[in-house]
Parts: C-alpha cells; structure tokens; sequence
C-alpha cells in the first residue's frame, strides 16, 4: 500500500498511539474509580451513620475540592510534566481511598478522604485533556480527543452502577480496598506519556480587548451546562426519585444514552452550528425532567432516563465547542467548562440532600426544570442580541 505526498511516519500515521493509549488507560481507571465512589458517596455515609443532607455536604465539599484545584493543575503540568502531574493526581486519589478504609470516625474520614481524592481527580481530568494534543499529530488530534472523551464517558458510565452493585455487595473496607487497587492499575501507563508536554500554538497569553464579552458569553454557555449537570448528578448520587434497589438500570440507561447523545452530537457539528445543537440539547433534557418528575418506575420511565441522557450528552458536546469559542483559546475554554462540569455535580450534593428530604424528587425535579428553561432562554436571547 503506497502513501501519497510525503512519506509519514508510523507514528504520524496512527492515531492511537501509545502516548494516547496511556492517557486513554489512565482516564479509563482515575474517572472510573472517581465515579464509582461519587454515586456511592451519599448511600456510604448513610450506612456509615449520617444523614442524607450530611452525606450530600460531603459530596459537595469533594466537588469543591475538585473545583478548587484545577485552575492550579496547568502551572503543575508546566513545572513538573505530565508524568510527575499524573502520579501526583493517581497518588492523591489513592490516599483518599484508602483514607476511607478507617471507619472509628465516620464523619472525618469520609470528609478527609473525599477532599483528598478530590484534588487528585481535579488535577486528573484538566492534564487528561490538556496531554492529548501532545500525544498525535495535530491533524489527528480531533479523532484523539474524540477517543479520549468516549473513554472517559465510558468510565463514568460503568463507575457509577458498578459502584452501587459493589456497595451492596461488598463489605465497607472491601469496598474502598477494591478503589484503591483499581487507581493502582493506571499507574504503569505513566510510562507511554511524554515527559513534556508540546508547547501549545495558541496566544494564551496576549493581550484580550474583548475580555468582558468572553466572560458574559462563556457564562450565558455554562448557566445551563450547570444546571443539566447537576441533574446528571442528582440522579448519580440520589437515583431517579425510585427505591435504591432497582435504580441502577435508570442510571446505566441514562448514561449509556449521555455517551450516545455526545457522540451523535459532535458529530453533527461539522454540519451544524454549535448554538442549534446546544438549543437542541437543553430542550430534550427539559424534556426528560419534566417526565422523570411526573413518571413512576417502570419503562416509562426507563425511556425517559435514555432522553434525559441523551439530552445531557448533547449539552456537553455543544457547550464543550462554544467555550472555546467564548473563552478564544481552547484552554481556557477546557478550564472553564470543567470547572462547570465539576461545580454541577458538586451542587447536586445540596440539591439532592436538601431536595429529596424536604421537598421530594417531584419538586426537585421541577425546580431544576424551571431554572434550567430560565437559563436557556437566557443563552438563545444573548445569541440572539449578538447576532443582531
């Protein structure tokens, strides 16, 4: 088989290289580990002896944590290099695992170990995509972050339903074991990464005369994002509004169909823009909360879940794409839209812990529905004023 125009490389002719498998392997494991411990936090500290609403603090204290850190993790990347950020990042989520095996004080051991584990998964999933581009070509790197984004949805996707079977299934300490094992498996990969990332072609550090239009447009963006996120979240860690026993086939559905609706919608945003997607996106999930308030279980509901997830995906892909936009540099836009997904998931520790117990999962629904619809005809009129 012959190669026109220039003779390449094995390597610029791969995709999948191994730089890029590692990054994939250590994704598949940090995030998995992350959500597995994410959907069980609350029902943990429930058999640990605390309340819904104390457990759901916890949660929302590690997502601040995560938050917290990221803006942080490109100065690590740039002193230390990925190899030494990535052992930084799957070090720190070992101890907080293992952290948790001590049970004499439930309350501060969940505490310290969820903060803990946190900052590693803060600084995990900013260097997981800012190494990619380092990994391929930079004509390939469109399919490498499309690799890199179904591994770690994929990750998520399994972590959470696996994490409620084995809660239930394992003891406590058996149970955070197996996480700290599971964060020990990524490791070896550290070794296909490059020791420095490549230096980034875009003018991250000039001067922006726009500044105050990125940041209200990065914000009427990211509104909606949140909130669709700490929907995603709610039903993570609180289930669909069901009996805990038969809640993880919704949340499988849900997020099998987030995979879906992120994969289709990238897709078509090489032939549609990016506000049509987005618009698209924020109605199907309106659609699915409204159901998922007013449904009961069964396969009602069950589709519902699939639209409420496919809905979700098509957010996060859209969002993804128009933070770039805003934010002018891919970068910033990357940091800014983690720290959203991130921020959505930790305020859906107060919303489920406050929600479920005082008003019910029918009112919380429609509440998130409610801002949700507020703030996505907010972004549709900004789009709307600028365009004019």
């Amino acid at each position: 088989m012959t190669v026109s125009g220039a003779a390449q490389s094995p390597e610029e002719q791969r995709t999948l290289t191994p730089a890029l498998l590692g990054v994939m392997w250590i994704a598949l494991f940090g995030f998995g580990t992350f959500f597995l411990n994410y959907a069980t936090l609350v029902t943990a500290g429930q058999h640990m002896g605390l309340t819904s609403v104390t457990a759901g603090a916890v949660l929302t204290i590690m997502m601040i944590a995560v938050v917290v850190v990221q803006p942080l993790a490109p100065l690590l990347n740039s002193r230390l290099g990925p190899r030494l950020v990535f052992c930084t990042a799957l070090g720190l989520q070992a101890i907080g695992n293992l952290f948790k095996v001590m049970t004499g004080y439930p309350l501060a051991t969940l505490l310290i170990g969820s903060i803990v584990g946190g900052l590693g998964f803060g600084i995990l999933v900013v260097i997981g995509t800012a190494v990619v581009p380092s990994t391929v070509e930079p004509r390939r790197l469109g399919r490498a972050l499309g690799f890199f984004g179904a591994t770690t949805a994929t990750a998520t996707a399994i972590g959470a339903p696996v994490g409620l079977w084995l809660l239930n299934t394992l003891p406590t300490i058996g149970f955070r074991l197996l996480s700290f094992g599971l964060v020990l498996l990524a490791l070896p990969a550290i070794l296909a990464l490059p020791r420095r990332q490549r230096a980034s072609t875009q003018d991250d550090g000039s001067p922006q005369p726009k500044t105050r239009t990125r940041v209200v447009g990065l914000g009427m963006v990211l509104f909606p994002v949140a909130i669709a996120l700490t929907v995603f979240g709610v039903v993570l860690a609180f289930g669909p509004g069901i009996p805990e026993v038969s809640a993880v086939a919704y949340i499988v559905s849900m997020q099998v169909f987030a995979i879906v609706g992120r994969f289709l919608a990238s897709a078509s945003l090489d032939r549609y823009s990016a506000v049509t997607v987005m618009i698209i996106g924020i109605i199907t999930v309106l659609t699915g909360l409204i159901l998922t308030a007013v449904l009961s279980a069964g396969w009602g509901l069950m589709l519902t879940m699939m639209v409420l997830g496919f809905g979700i995906g098509t957010v996060q892909a859209s969002s993804l794409l128009l933070c770039f936009e805003q934010a002018g540099s891919a970068n910033r836009g990357s940091v800014a839209w983690n720290m959203t997904f991130d921020i959505g998931l930790g305020f859906a520790g107060v919303v489920g812990g406050l929600g479920f117990t005082h008003w019910g999962p029918t009112t919380t629904f429609m509440v998130c529905a409610a801002l949700l619809a507020l703030t996505g005809v907010m972004f549709a009129l900004y789009i709307r004023t600028r365009k004019s």
